[in-house]
């Protein structure tokens, strides 16, 4: 008896969704979003992104109608965009395609903004991450990938996936995956349906050898949305070429946190930037309201003196908020 009575307190302690923790996001930004064709960029076409993303200007080279872009069609050349959370048990995320080059692709979503592991061990601490991520700004998408043929979502309206059912010579329905999007978490394991988590850009690689022109579907599927404004942010592209010739990584696409009026928001690109210099403490102990709470005692030394900041600040004006 005791046993029922424990399983059914259990149970009825489950009924938690913790919704009201959410932020109300603006009534304008959609759950499921359908953008527009994505050009695959060539070399040549990624290192013009990369010089624009340099000078800060990016976003307006993916806002650029594709070169290949037909009359009529909406086309992009990369993606900055918003999503809000879904309500129930609905899928929210967003989709679009892109055209097979005959060649690999690689493609590449990040998520705002940034996500690291707090170093917390007693002895031989990574000092570069002894400050605490600040969790509630970062989201995640997970990323999938295949023929527009096999594609089972309504553009606008429902995110689905790559399953098919296939009847066997016994009458037997059968699911197969026909997604063509594998993340290869691990290569002792062999896990290929692996996910990059909060605030960590995400990328897989498809051979279209034979598909020149053949449509493909890419799926983002919302997994997380942060929590300091209910929206989430993020960037997206296609590039001609093995993922690791290009180099993927959280610098592979800057500036994708971006707010409800489509400016960045604040300080997050030098956020980044302290990010893919490796220098994240330095940062964080400058900036401490865009980083975590409850830092180590000693995270910070050479800050402790009165003036400190200032002198940081005149030497590394691109890692201080405040800084011109």
């Amino acid at each position: 008896m005791m046993g029922r009575l424990l399983l059914l307190a259990t149970l009825a302690g489950c009924d938690r969704d913790n919704t009201a923790a959410l932020v109300d996001p603006p009534g304008d930004i959609p759950t499921v979003l359908t953008l527009p064709r994505v050009e695959v960029l060539s070399e040549d076409a990624f290192a013009e992104y990369e010089d624009a993303q340099a000078n800060g200007e990016h976003w307006g080279f993916c806002g650029n109608p594709a070169s290949d872009a037909v009359e009529g069609e909406a086309s992009t050349r990369c993606v900055f965009e918003q999503l809000a959370p879904t309500t129930g048990q609905s899928r929210g995320g967003a989709t679009f395609t892109f055209k097979g080059t005959g060649e690999r692709v690689c493609i590449v979503i990040d998520p705002e903004t940034v996500f690291w592991n707090q170093s917390v061990a007693t002895s031989g601490r990574n000092d570069l991450y002894s400050y605490p991520d600040y969790l509630a700004d970062d989201g995640d998408l997970d990323l999938f990938a295949g023929l527009s043929s096999y594609y089972t979502g309504s553009p606008g309206l429902e995110i689905g996936g790559f399953m098919q059912v296939y009847t066997d010579s016994a009458g037997r329905q059968i699911e197969i995956e026909y997604g063509e999007c594998f993340q290869r978490g691990s290569s002792l394991s062999g896990i290929e349906n692996a996910h990059a988590g909060r605030g960590t850009a995400e990328f897989c690689e498809i051979n279209t050898a034979e598909r020149e022109g053949v449509e493909y579907t890419v799926v983002l599927e919302t997994f997380a949305v942060p929590l300091d404004d209910g929206v989430l942010s993020f960037g997206a592209m296609v590039v001609e070429g093995r993922c690791n010739s290009v180099g993927v990584n959280e610098c592979t696409m800057l500036g994708e946190s971006i707010r409800t009026d489509g400016n960045l928001a604040a300080c997050t690109d030098r956020l980044e930037l302290a990010f893919c210099e490796s220098r994240m403490r330095e940062f964080c102990c400058a900036n401490p309201e865009m980083c975590g709470e409850e830092a180590p005692d000693d995270a910070c030394p050479e800050f402790e003196e009165p003036g400190a900041r200032d002198t940081f600040c005149a030497e590394n004006p691109a890692l201080c908020c405040d800084a011109g």
